[in-house]
């Protein structure tokens, strides 16, 4: 199932073929360019969209459900922002964590992109907004007064690309996502923020996955979420500097994947 922001002439699949054309792999493309098979000395490895054979399913389906991602990163004892699970109809059990919280952030519980992300003022506006919907499941969160947002892109606790996000503010939220109109700047990230990052994929069993972490206005760093699957279209058109840092990456993920 082809799911995710629809790019057409995706870069990433020009940057992932030149790769393939240098190293000697035979590269092939299906589904309108969003599975890939690459193949060399009888391996046969497969990309589909923005997910590599690196992970195995089951940690990279945790990554994707926001709020068995917080359970095992508290689990672990990582600073991380609080998800809790929410379903039409919401119950008295799943209303508890809500009772501590003022403002409310609700976001599909498997959502990427910053799409369908919503502010409540309280709990209840939010627990009649979701009722209201046919959506099967939901993720609540603190309204957390966000300063920064970092993305760590890791293969094996290595960060290949590290960047902030500058926001942009959409219906009195604060968002992150480039394809929502953010900004990324490269960072020379200092090594307790690297050291979170590889602590949360350790946590879940990811080899290559992005990590984002945000910094409150208060100083305090916290896990927001981590991707195994994730795009850098947005990433590589704004300048040829990023493009090179992302042809790079790549070349360490294909070489993973084609050892792997």
């Amino acid at each position: 199932m082809q799911t995710g922001e629809y790019i057409s002439n995706r870069a990433t699949v020009a940057i992932i073929r030149d790769i393939c054309n240098k190293k000697n792999i035979s590269f092939n493309s299906l589904s309108d360019e969003w599975l890939l098979e690459l193949s060399k000395d009888g391996k046969l490895r497969r990309i589909l969209g923005y997910k590599f054979t690196l992970n195995d399913s089951v940690s990279s389906s945790i990554a994707g459900d926001k709020v068995a991602t917080y359970i095992l990163l508290d689990r672990a004892g990582l600073p991380s922002v609080p998800h809790t699970l929410l379903r039409p109809k919401v119950t008295d059990e799943q209303k508890k964590p809500l009772m501590e919280w003022k403002k409310i952030v609700v976001k599909p519980l498997d959502g990427s992109g910053g799409h369908g992300v919503r502010l409540f003022a309280n709990k209840n506006e939010a627990i009649r907004w979701i009722e209201s919907t046919s959506h099967p499941a939901w993720a609540a969160a603190p309204f957390i007064d966000i300063k920064r947002e970092v993305r760590i892109v890791l293969l094996d606790a290595e960060p290949l690309i590290v960047y902030e996000k500058q926001p942009v503010t959409i219906d009195g939220l604060k968002m992150f996502n480039l394809g929502l109109g953010a900004t990324p700047i490269d960072l020379l990230p200092d090594p307790s923020l690297i050291t979170l990052a590889a602590q949360a994929q350790l946590a879940l069993g990811l080899r290559l996955c992005a990590v984002d972490v945000v910094e409150t206005a208060t100083g305090e760093r916290m896990v927001l979420e981590l991707n195994s699957g994730f795009m850098m279209e947005h990433y590589i058109q704004f300048s040829d500097k990023n493009k090179q840092r992302a042809v790079d990456a790549y070349n360490k993920i294909i070489k993973a994947v084609m050892e792997g």
